[in-house]
């Protein structure tokens, strides 16, 4: 039977892996559909919208791994981390706010525009879910669907951190 510590720690393992491993198959879905990106300006739309989501998705990652050092050594990093992602989510939100103008001066035909977009919303997601408010509460959607009509969207863990709370 797993501990309260040790179920901790496999969660956040998990945490911290599979950010990681969602990162390497975008980028491995994008060299194996590139082939369909003829134009440099397909590239850029979909390039620039995957690399922010990739840094969003690394800095989670680097968040998780953080936590799961801190059950060993619970003051590892607090300060520093508070300042990092507090200037990260700045900048996050800035490249995040720069998609739209890249897709739209990048734009060839509607297929890569939509895939670029629901790159850039999966970015949106991301950002909103770790520096906002939590949106991952389970596998069914049900339950976040309840909590938002509910209004009981509490701030994620990173989101606790960062803020003044």
């Amino acid at each position: 039977m797993k501990t309260p510590k040790n179920k901790i720690k496999h969660e956040l393992t998990k945490l911290w892996t599979g950010e990681l491993v969602a990162v390497i198959s975008f980028w491995i879905c994008l060299f194996i559909f590139k082939k369909w990106l003829i134009s440099t300006k397909m590239l850029i739309s979909v390039i620039y919208q995957l690399a922010v989501l990739s840094l969003i998705l690394i800095q989670g990652s680097i968040y998780w791994l953080i936590l799961l050092k801190r059950l060993s050594t619970p003051q590892f990093a607090v300060t520093n981390t508070k300042k990092i992602y507090s200037i990260l989510k700045i900048v996050d939100f800035i490249l995040l706010c720069l998609g739209i103008p890249i897709i739209i001066l990048n734009y060839v035909n509607v297929t890569v525009m939509i895939s670029a977009i629901f790159i850039l919303a999966f970015a949106v997601i991301e950002w909103i879910n770790y520096y906002k408010i939590r949106l991952s509460y389970s596998y069914n959607p049900l339950v976040l669907l309840r909590r938002i009509k509910n209004r009981k969207l509490p701030k994620g863990r990173l989101a606790k951190e960062i803020s003044d709370r």
